[in-house]
């Protein structure tokens, strides 16, 4: 095994969800590297491992990234471009108090740098693919919440994936297109 699989097995051994965050900030270039890491197969390649991982439909989940603790980047919520790897602002504001309601009050959505919104458009999902999509779509969006997860276990941050959240109110909080369907969240902090 060569030194990169050490790594990631060392990190898979790692991986726990976290229980509860300090309520600190993250940097910006750590948030710059999940979102790579997730969302950016392509550079696998350069370190030995797939580089074009196996998704239904990826194209369609998309990602809104809500920021209450990042250094360097203004609280609100951001559309995350996955092509043009960029973060770009759809509503300023502080969402702490909010994002504790949404995730049903769980201190996990107040406490956290950043909570990341994994959507998808399923009226059209289920159009081209039929009822089944609506199951392909979790997956995918599972599928990066661990990519999410692995790459703050790297870099010794917390992370935690939450299912449970109010879906209709997380689109007119933050201010994601009603068509958007929240799928899944994941949680990212200074772990307690």
């Amino acid at each position: 095994m060569g030194p990169h699989g050490e790594e990631l097995e060392s990190t898979l051994l790692q991986r726990r969800s976290t229980r509860a965050f300090r309520g600190e900030a993250i940097a910006l270039s750590e948030l710059a590297a999940l979102l790579h890491f997730a969302y950016q197969p392509a550079a696998y390649g350069a370190v030995g491992f797939n580089p074009d991982p196996d998704f239904f439909a990826r194209e369609h989940v998309e990602t809104f990234v809500a920021v209450s603790r990042v250094e360097g980047l203004e609280q609100g919520c951001y559309y995350y471009a996955p092509r043009a790897n960029e973060l770009r602002q759809i509503r300023f504001s502080a969402f702490a108090k909010e994002l504790h309601f949404l995730c049903l009050g769980q201190e996990l959505g107040r406490d956290a740098a950043v909570v990341i919104f994994h959507t998808a458009n399923l009226e059209g999902a289920i159009a081209r693919w039929g009822e089944r999509a609506y199951r392909y779509l979790h997956l995918d969006a599972g599928h990066l919440g661990q990519r999410l997860n692995l790459a703050a276990i790297r870099l010794g941050l917390g992370v935690s994936g939450i299912a449970g959240f109010f879906d209709d109110a997380v689109n007119e909080v933050l201010g994601i297109p009603l068509a958007e369907a929240v799928l899944y969240l994941t949680v990212v902090g200074q772990p307690r």
